[in-house]
């Protein structure tokens, strides 16, 4: 039960650092037994977030589309190192 919890945990904290670029996930809670851990505005409707489970979220992928667009002035930019 102890390997089930810790492989949990590893997985929320995976989904934490995938989805940090995303502009609607508010927060993500730390508890590997919420079904629904991370806090989004996206699908609210509003500003006041609702609670959503990680398929959800990584589903929208609008992580995807802010890192996309960082890269994008990234290699606009000439002066900048990669």
């Amino acid at each position: 039960m102890e390997e089930l919890t810790r492989l949990k945990r590893l997985m929320l904290l995976v989904t934490k650092d995938l989805i940090s670029n995303c502009r609607y996930c508010v927060e993500v809670f730390p508890d590997p037994d919420d079904k629904t851990p991370i806090q989004c505005i996206k699908y609210a409707g509003c500003s006041t977030p609702i609670s959503i489970n990680a398929a959800t979220c990584l589903s929208c992928q609008e992580y995807k589309k802010k890192e996309r667009l960082f890269q994008l002035q990234l290699d606009s930019n000439p002066d900048t190192e990669h």
